[in-house]
């Protein structure tokens, strides 16, 4: 091969290398851009899943994000436990209280509900202004016992949390006693997908429903009112009181119901009732002793407290 012809065969190699590197280069720089593309694409889908975790509840969201639940018109017949609670006395302050301020205290309210919700699995439906419905057994199921003990132990920690929502209430200027009325039943329940298939709720109907929120309503204010149907499953966990039976329209026997006290500790009952510790010392609560009513264990336990409160002050 002649140095003529060895010179033009590498001119047509450059040629061709040249056309590669251009070629390279404008892959590399489409590659780039489908990878910034999908980079904001994933932004954006990540930025409307974060939305759409504001409006369902975190069981749904999961099985929705994880293809497990049919996102069709569909429901089953599931025995749940219900859960309706609203603010006693909220109707008449809404008219006295500017709407930032009540909007803002409402939504610390809610806010803290939830999380207390979510803490022990229960299914948030839907807030109706200051009210509540949240249920326990759907979309996820453990056994009745849980569900039901869940769903009491979850509302006396609401109960138990509205003193400092009451606080937080009163340094916005809202000068209402915040109390909250609690209705609990467990039933069959028709629970699903509702609507159509433009637009679906995924909730719960039946007539167990009508009786969670007729004992709401027939709860005294601050109080957990029960039916006999979750008493049975919560028995062994939780103090109760009768408080007599309650009529519901559709029903057609009474309701007996069952006022919450608080759950059962047997270490609590054994120590003193009338002397309460704490980290830095203890506590003498106020006591109203009458001799002829007091029975004599209960005048040893006073005699017990206030020689321990003596021995602390020397």
């Amino acid at each position: 091969m002649s140095s003529e012809d060895l010179e033009s065969t590498l001119e047509e190699e450059k040629a061709k290398y040249a056309e590669l590197e251009v070629l390279y280069q404008n892959i590399i720089d489409h590659s780039t851009e489908v990878e910034n593309e999908l980079l904001e694409n994933n932004k954006k889908i990540q930025m409307y899943m974060d939305r759409m975790r504001r409006y369902l509840s975190p069981q749904l969201y999961e099985m929705i994000a994880g293809a497990e639940v049919e996102t069709a018109i569909s429901h089953q017949r599931r025995k749940l436990t219900i859960f309706f609670s609203d603010i006693v006395g909220f109707t008449t302050i809404t008219d006295s209280i500017e709407p930032e301020i009540l909007s803002d205290c409402l939504n610390k309210y809610l806010d803290v509900m939830s999380s207390i919700a979510i803490k022990y699995g229960g299914t948030i439906d839907k807030f109706i202004g200051d009210a509540i419905m949240i249920f326990f057994g759907a979309p996820t199921f453990e056994n009745d016992t849980a569900h039901a003990l869940n769903c009491v132990k979850m509302a006396i920690e609401m109960r138990d949390s509205l003193p400092a929502l009451d606080e937080y209430w009163r340094k916005s200027g809202i000068n209402h006693n915040l109390t909250c009325r609690i209705g609990i039943n467990t039933g069959y329940v028709t629970v699903g997908n509702f609507g159509t298939n433009e637009r679906m709720d995924y909730t719960i109907i039946g007539g167990p429903v009508n009786v969670a929120s007729r004992l709401e309503h027939a709860s005294e204010p601050g109080g957990i009112l029960i039916s006999n149907a979750t008493k049975s499953l919560v028995d062994e966990f939780i103090d109760t009181r009768p408080k007599g039976e309650i009529v519901v329209k559709g029903v057609h026997t009474p309701i007996e119901t069952f006022q919450v006290i608080s759950l059962k500790n047997e270490q609590e009952k054994k120590e003193n009732p009338f002397l309460k510790f704490d980290n830095e010392g203890f506590l003498l609560k106020p006591l109203h002793f009458d001799k002829l009513s007091t029975d004599p264990e209960e005048k040893l336990l006073m005699r017990f407290a206030l020689e321990k409160a003596l021995a602390a002050l020397k």
